[in-house]
């Protein structure tokens, strides 16, 4: 019976995974928080610290603290050295967020959402198109390389977690 409840428990932490690195792409999941947790369930509940590393543990934390929260340092670095204000992110935040629903075409709908969301903003801020744009512009970059650590963050706890298997 202890072998099923293992494989029960492996099937959920390998399910976890697989929504994880898809919620690297959608704001609306936080992906590499799914995969902490699952890994985190892992090392705690199936197998206990006994057989997983908590060095490893902490290292795996210290990437999802990074990994986790690039989408918000990452494109806001992006769209702010455009010149784009906090408002302006907020607002193509709360874009990306409406474009997931509006247009169900993933990444497509988070991403047409989000610039937007930024051009809307900033043209109401300076009354202008250029700047708007070019903010628009550096915010889908970097949200673009934020979702690229992201998906590297969590391929590296699942590899991370991998070899902690006994």
């Amino acid at each position: 019976m202890e072998n099923v409840a293992y494989s029960i428990g492996v099937a959920l932490v390998i399910i976890a995974f697989i929504i994880g690195l898809f919620g690297t792409f959608l704001p609306i999941l936080p992906g590499v928080m799914i995969i902490w947790f699952a890994s985190l369930f892992y090392a705690w509940v199936l197998v206990g610290f006994s057989h997983f590393s908590p060095w490893i543990f902490v290292l795996i934390t210290f990437i999802a603290v990074v990994a986790g929260t690039s989408d918000i340092w990452l494109s806001a670095l992006g769209a702010k050295t455009t010149g784009a204000s906090w408002r302006t992110l907020l607002v193509g935040l709360i874009g990306a967020i409406a474009g997931t629903f509006l247009i169900p075409i993933p990444l497509v709908g988070t991403i047409a959402g989000y610039a937007a969301g930024l051009i809307l903003a900033e043209y109401v801020r300076l009354n202008e198109w250029r700047p708007a744009v070019k903010a628009a512009f550096g915010g889908v970059v970097g949200w673009g390389v934020s979702s690229a650590v992201e998906l590297a963050g969590g391929v590296l706890i699942i590899l991370l977690t991998a070899t902690q298997v006994p």
